[in-house]
């Protein structure tokens, strides 16, 4: 499942990178086509203006340095061809096009000057660009360039595709098969434990416990321990039987009974013995099996006609038959009224919920009816089935004839017996299912990881590779290596350079915040400078901040020289709450950013409500001073229903699709792991319309965590 998934996965991405590669060097080839008829349109003004199609041709014939273009033609105001190129005779020209359509798209638009009029056919791509001189139309250039090299462009990228498509399925079918054995191997390990356990009845079996403290090792910790309670109930189980046994000798060496006593001594011994064969019968986890067995036990010594066990189950909220006992003479009376045996299970169900709901032994006797097949009085007996004083069922037995004490004795001892088995039967089955299912959600869990790891993999390597080919050509071609730029084409550049880098750092952003969940973030801790730290957090934005006329200022009393902390990250904390201010400021605002140094009875004093849950993170520091960084603004401030919400991931406070303010909820979520990492705490007091300050605070010394680490 893994596997079909992932590679469904890459299969319907490579299909979108082979599809929107078509379609970008299709887009390529027109801009291009476009830019060189534009071009083309400006050169020969000067030539069908003059009448000269020796220079007009010469225009044309220019534009062999395209291998692309195999025709060109320049037709006049009224629509008739002016002069004409063409390298491939294939590639035949109108000799004449209706200029009024052109026209027409002219007076109607007037950004037709930077349109583009194309038609793709199954080998050429036509474009069409008007020739103007003063804003009026004089001309019409027209090109047709040979397509027919894209569609081997993209069969050969296709071929890659398919060939690095094929290279990930086959290592992700290695990665999920190394993986899965990690998982099934405990399982499987459990499951023939189970079994040899039911086959041997043998519960001195001990599964080989999982070493770590998960759901699996928690499993088989719990199914040894029933194993130990269970086997230290049939060693006392057996040493009461052994007693049982003694007293019996006893009684028969020291007593000289009569013929009537020693009859009852021998069906006493006689139900002890019974006793004892039930006893060993109880040992078995199959449910069914043991109630079978303990059933015709209990029904052969109580010499019992009809027998059933009721349990209790929750789902249902009430009894339900487990199992039923019918003697041979029955048959006899369901020939008379095929119906008895529903008779008798509804008489038996009455009786066990009455039992039930007093928790003791109710005895009732039924009168014959022969009319409806009942030849003899029965005597029904009903014994509650508990354990820890909790009913977990009823034991119903109906016979013709009364029964001795000796045998009640028996039912009552049997009855107890029966329920702590059935319970420990029960128990056993109920941790089958549970360790079925949570063998299922392993799978299941599983799937999930690998899905989000290729995802992942995906991202980091598909998005930033091109992403960063972008950014560079990009800065060469601002730094003019490829010579001189107009203004709106550096407008244009830096426009895709600032998008590139903003969606760089939000690919970056969603990594970073995966890897901090996946618990894969480790802290470079080190003796950090305070005061570099803040005044290069105002450096980086300072330039951003003047232009919208922003003042900016530090402010920091008695705080440390250095303190122990990972420098990137916090640099980057710093980055993102200044940059944050900036932001929601407006033009002529101020922005303050404030250190000190605090105590934890200061926090725990001063903590905001929202966010008193988070006092819990400086239980795990040893430190009593922390410095504390604030970042105040003048800015739009937040509602107080949001303050809550903010630091979540991809939550901002103006969600909708025409929202002011740029921005994909990242940055502050990533602040509070990183804060959360070093044991500190971040918070944000806001009103609507007067500012906002975002604190954090931060252990002098470092987490403590790191600092055992490095111990060890």
């Amino acid at each position: 499942m893994i596997l079909a998934t992932s590679g469904l996965m890459i299969i319907v991405i490579s299909a979108i990178f082979v599809i929107n590669e078509a379609l970008s060097i299709r887009r390529s080839v027109i801009n291009n086509i476009s830019a060189i008829a534009g071009i083309t349109a400006i050169n020969s003004t000067a030539a069908l203006s003059f009448q000269d199609p020796d220079t007009a041709t010469e225009l044309l014939e220019a534009l062999k340095v395209e291998p692309h273009i195999v025709a060109a033609a320049i037709y006049n105001a009224k629509g008739e061809l002016f002069a004409e190129f063409s390298t491939d005779p294939r590639a035949s020209l109108p000799s004449e096009i209706k200029i009024s359509n052109v026209q027409e798209l002219t007076d109607k638009n007037s950004l037709f000057d930077i349109a583009q009029t194309k038609s793709l056919t199954e080998n050429y791509l036509d474009m069409m660009r008007p020739i103007k001189l003063n804003g009026k139309l004089i001309g019409v250039v027209f090109i047709r360039a040979d397509q027919r090299w894209i569609y081997s462009h993209i069969k050969l990228f296709a071929l890659i595709v398919s060939g690095i498509m094929a290279a990930l399925i086959i290592i992700s079918y290695f990665i999920s098969s190394r993986l899965q054995r990690i998982i099934s191997v405990p399982i499987e390990n459990l499951a023939r434990t189970i079994q040899t356990v039911k086959n041997r009845q043998d519960f001195s079996v001990r599964v080989k416990a999982s070493p770590s403290a998960d759901e699996l090792g928690m499993l088989m910790d719990g199914f040894n321990n029933m194993l130990e309670q269970i086997q230290e109930r049939d060693r006392r189980l057996e040493m009461n039987r052994e007693q049982l046994e003694r007293q019996v000798a006893l009684r028969t060496e020291a007593l000289k009974l009569s013929e009537a006593q020693k009859k009852k001594l021998w069906v006493q011994k006689k139900i002890q013995q019974a006793y004892g064969e039930l006893v060993s019968q109880m040992n078995s986890i199959d449910i069914n099996e043991m109630l079978e067995k303990c059933l015709n036990q209990i029904s052969e010594v109580a010499n019992v006609t009809w027998g059933s066990v009721f349990l209790w189950e929750n789902g249902r909220q009430g009894l339900f038959i487990k199992k039923t006992f019918c003697a041979p003479s029955l048959e006899e009376w369901r020939l008379h009224n095929p119906s008895i045996l529903n008779q008798l299970e509804g008489l038996g169900s009455q009786l066990a919920q009455q039992v039930f709901e007093q928790g003791e032994m109710i005895s009732k006797t039924w009168p014959q009816d022969p009319d409806n097949g009942l030849f003899s009085p029965l005597e029904v007996y009903g014994y509650p089935l508990s354990f820890q004083c909790k009913g977990i069922g009823v034991l119903v037995l109906a016979g013709v004839r009364q029964q001795d004490d000796y045998t009640l004795t028996f039912l009552e001892n049997a009855t107890r017996q029966l329920g702590v088995a059935v319970h420990n039967a029960m128990t056993f089955e109920d941790l089958r299912q549970k360790s079925a299912q949570l063998k299922k959600s392993i799978i299941e869990l599983q799937r999930a990881s690998r899905m989000k790891s290729d995802f992942l993999a995906n991202m980091s390597h598909e998005l930033r590779t091109p992403l960063n080919a972008i950014i560079g050509f990009s800065e060469l071609l601002l730094d003019r290596h490829f010579g001189d730029l107009n203004e709106t084409q550096r407008d244009y550049l830096s426009d895709v350079l600032e998008s590139g880098r903003h969606l760089l750092d939000l690919i970056n952003d969603i990594l970073d915040l995966s890897k901090i969940e996946a618990g894969k973030v480790e802290l470079a801790l080190a003796d950090v400078s305070v005061e570099d730290v803040l005044q290069s957090s105002l450096t980086m934005i300072r330039h951003k901040a003047m232009k919208h006329q922003i003042r900016l200022s530090i402010k920091a009393e008695d705080i440390p020289k250095t303190i122990k902390a990972d420098e990137q990250k916090l640099k980057q904390i710093l980055y993102n709450l200044v940059s944050n201010a900036v932001k929601f400021t407006k033009d002529g605002g101020s922005i303050e950013l404030h250190a000190e140094t605090v105590t934890r009875n200061w926090i725990e004093q001063n903590l905001p409500g929202p966010f008193k849950e988070n006092i819990s993170n400086l239980s795990h520091s040893t430190s009593e001073s922390f410095l504390k960084i604030s970042v105040r603004d003048t800015g739009i401030g937040i509602k107080p229903e949001f303050l809550s919400k903010i630091f979540d991931a991809f939550e901002q406070v103006d969600s909708s699709r025409s929202k002011r303010y740029k921005g994909t909820g990242l940055g502050l979520a990533l602040c509070k792991n990183f804060v959360e990492l070093h044991e500190g705490i971040i918070w944000v007091e806001s009103k609507a319309g007067k500012g906002s300050t975002f604190s954090f605070v931060l252990p002098i010394s470092g987490p403590s965590h790191m600092e055992k680490d490095e111990k060890k």
